[in-house]
C-alpha cells in the first residue's frame, strides 16, 4: 500500500513539474494536473492539500535534480576551475529547462506564499555547500592555498556569480520575462570569467 501511494505521489510530482515548468504557478490549475493524470481532483488533494504545497514539492524535486546532476559533474572534474565550470553549466541547464519552477527563487515578491518561502532558501544553502566542497578539494590537493573561512569564501563566490543574472537582465532590459538563449549564454560566459578571476586569486 505504501509503495503504491509513493508511486502515485511521484506520478503527481512528475506531471505537475511538466505543467509548472511550461506554464508557471499562476497559469496552472489542480484540475489540469488531475486531468493529465486521469486522476480525480479528490485524489490529487489527498496528496497535496493545495496548489502552493504541490508547487513547493515540485521545487524540492527539481532542486534535488539540479544538485544531483551538478554533483556528478563536479566529481568528474580534474581541476577547481573545471569543477566550477561544471557546476555553473549544469546549474544553468536545469534552470533553463525549468525556469518557471525556479522563478520564485529569483523574485523579490512581497506576496510569496509561506510554503515557497520555506523552500527557496534551501537551494542557495545547498549550492554554497557544493561550492565549498569544490574549494575544499582544491585546498586538499594543493591547487589552492589554505582558506581561513572557506564557508564565507564559498558564499562570496556564489553570491558574486549569481548576482550577475540581475545585472545582465537589466543590461538587456529584461527583468520580467524568462531570459532568452542568448541571455542565458551571456550569463554563463560572464559567470565563468568571474569565477576564473576569483579562483586565480586563491591559488598558492
Amino acid at each position: 500500500m505504501a509503495k503504491n501511494a509513493d508511486a502515485k505521489r511521484i506520478k503527481i510530482l512528475e506531471a505537475a513539474k511538466k505543467r509548472f515548468a511550461h506554464y508557471g504557478l499562476a497559469k496552472t490549475t489542480m484540475a489540469e494536473i488531475a486531468q493529465d493524470l486521469s486522476f480525480s481532483k479528490a485524489l490529487l488533494y489527498y496528496y497535496f492539500p493545495d496548489k502552493n504545497r504541490l508547487f513547493a514539492a515540485v521545487m524540492e524535486l527539481t532542486i534535488d535534480e539540479l544538485l544531483e546532476q551538478s554533483t556528478i559533474s563536479i566529481e568528474k572534474a580534474k581541476t577547481v576551475q573545471e569543477a566550477i565550470d561544471a557546476f555553473l553549466e549544469t546549474r544553468l541547464k536545469i534552470i533553463k529547462e525549468n525556469y518557471n519552477v525556479f522563478e520564485f527563487s529569483y523574485s523579490l515578491r512581497a506576496d510569496m506564499p509561506p510554503d515557497l518561502e520555506c523552500v527557496t532558501p534551501v537551494l542557495f544553502e545547498r549550492e554554497i555547500d557544493q561550492v565549498r566542497m569544490i574549494l575544499e578539494n582544491g585546498v586538499a590537493t594543493g591547487e589552492l592555498k589554505p582558506i581561513d573561512d572557506i564557508n564565507v569564501t564559498a558564499k562570496i563566490l556564489l553570491i558574486s556569480m549569481l548576482g550577475m543574472r540581475l545585472g545582465i537582465l537589466k543590461e538587456f532590459k529584461n527583468l520580467f520575462f524568462p531570459p532568452t538563449k542568448e541571455e542565458f549564454d551571456y550569463i554563463l560566459e560572464l559567470q565563468r570569467k568571474l569565477s576564473k578571476i576569483f579562483i586565480d586569486g586563491l591559488r598558492g
